[in-house]
């Protein structure tokens, strides 16, 4: 297969290397690319001990980090992956590559094991958001050029697809889970950067919807 895995990574030095260790072990990726978003800790050094090709970067947002990882991939297809997923196996990640390697979607989206109500809404009802995707990569550098550069950009990539009449499948990922930013920050300071990142989507979606209605 000719694809890529790109994952952008902000002080995740505690988390990225079990996710890692799936991606670089994985047949299914003919390089794996993380991207250190401006991390302050040892983010960098932990990738590249485990094997993956590091791009180092200021500061910019998740999108930012996905658009540097796309522009330097070499594949066809791309296949994004948080730095602090629980549970990640193979299996998920050949699930939601193969609608877009066979063909049947340019978009794949993976929702985490949230429980059976909450992954209901989250599957029926709310934005469709997940930082685990498979895409083809023409259509993602299409993407970029929203100028989306945060959190919003799983928004961009939902919208282009649905104007476009490009499919979109949406994949169960039984027993992902990841680690909440409450954990990883204490309450407070999570709590705040849970707050940021729901403003950039909505943001985003607020951006989309009046470019789409001009």
């Amino acid at each position: 297969m000719n694809i890529t895995a790109i994952v952008p990574a902000f002080n995740e030095e505690k988390t990225i290397g079990s996710v890692l260790e799936i991606l670089v072990k994985s047949s299914l990726f003919s390089e794996v690319i993380v991207v250190d978003d401006g991390s302050s800790d040892h983010t960098a050094q932990v990738a590249e001990t485990h094997g993956a090709h590091v791009i180092r970067q200021k500061n910019q947002g998740k999108g930012a980090a996905l658009g540097s990882g796309a522009q330097a991939a070499k594949s066809e297809i791309l296949f994004f992956c948080d730095a602090d997923l629980t549970g990640l196996t193979e299996q998920h990640i050949r699930s939601l590559i193969d609608p877009v390697f066979k063909g049947y979607a340019a978009l794949a989206v993976g929702l985490r094991d949230r429980g059976r109500v909450l992954g209901w809404w989250m599957e029926h009802v709310l934005p469709l958001i997940g930082g685990e995707r498979a895409i083809i990569r023409d259509v993602f550098l299409k993407v970029m050029e929203s100028g989306i550069r945060d959190f919003g950009i799983e928004l961009a990539m939902n919208e282009y697809c649905r104007t476009h009449k490009l499919g979109i499948k949406k994949v169960r990922m039984s027993g992902v889970g990841q680690v909440v930013k409450e954990k990883k920050y204490g309450m407070v300071q999570g709590f705040i950067r849970r707050l940021g990142m729901i403003t950039q989507v909505m943001h985003a979606g607020v951006r989309l919807f009046f470019k789409k209605n001009d």
